[in-house]
């Protein structure tokens, strides 16, 4: 019998160790089956709950609320599929370090950023809603310096900020009566339907291409924006060209490399 996502959130969270629950903070992800409310901004400035859900909607029409709640259950199924977290304080600390110095120069500073190291030699990196941000162990060895490592998490925070996913959620017909007024869950068997689904269309088939560009745009000009080099991304999909060529095992979930790398070069010029 299919277990709920509620299940597999408590099954996962005893069984992760203490250090990984400590390092990507996995007891804060709201638990989806209960009424919660947002983390704390992290603006500087005291923004009224209420006006950031209403400014979080924008195109998607998703509340700030829903997006966490959403976003944290989708974090834990990423978790959970791809071999929890790799256990390496220094490799953690780097990651989260880099991570909140580029999302501190976001255009959502009401989310606070979470950043994580998945345990699979795969090269890739993901993000889920509500500020859940992932890459590989094998993207992490993958990387030759801060800079290309920068350009990478500024990709995906770019997706988060830029409500890629929230985009695809709101299309879908899981969405409707969901949650009900006070923000619970009305449906807990259509939200395991509908977290499914989004885990699927992230980690299986990834964004269309056109938003990955977009990432890959607005990631370069984040990690600019933080102090780190423009074209940093340009320089680390060009060494993995270099190595693997248009190879699946490489960003499988992203266009091939050759056609970011045009599109990054004619942007550039």
């Amino acid at each position: 019998m299919k277990c709920s996502m509620f299940s597999l959130a408590v099954a996962l969270l005893f069984c992760l160790s203490s250090f990984a629950k400590a390092q990507f903070n996995i007891p804060s992800i709201p638990n989806p089956f209960a009424p919660s409310h947002p983390s704390t901004p992290t603006s500087p400035s005291d923004v009224p709950l209420n006006g950031i859900a209403d400014m979080a909607k924008g195109a998607s029409g998703i509340s700030l609320s829903d997006e966490l709640k959403i976003g944290g259950a989708v974090a834990v199924d990423i978790v959970a599929r791809n071999g929890g977290l790799v256990e390496d304080e220094a490799m953690t600390r780097r990651v989260a370090l880099i991570g909140k110095s580029l999302s501190s120069y976001c255009t959502r500073p009401e989310l606070n950023f979470r950043f994580g190291i998945l345990n699979t030699d795969s090269i890739n990196a993901f993000s889920a809603p509500g500020g859940y941000v992932f890459i590989t162990r094998g993207l992490y060895n993958s990387v030759q310096d801060d800079q290309q490592l920068a350009a990478v998490l500024a990709h995906e925070i770019s997706h988060i900020t830029r409500r890629h996913a929230l985009k695809i959620i709101s299309r879908n017909e899981f969405m409707k009566g969901l949650f009900s007024t006070g923000g619970a869950v009305a449906n807990v068997s259509a939200f395991d339907n509908g977290i499914s689904s989004i885990s699927d269309t992230l980690m299986g088939k990834g964004f269309d291409p056109s938003s990955e560009y977009d990432a890959d745009r607005e990631g370069r000009a984040l990690a600019a924006k933080a102090g780190y080099q423009r074209d940093a991304l340009l320089d680390f999909l060009i060494q993995l060209y270099q190595i693997k060529g248009d190879s699946k095992s490489t960003f499988n979930t992203h266009p091939p490399l050759s056609h970011r790398i045009e599109r990054l070069k004619k942007s550039s010029t």
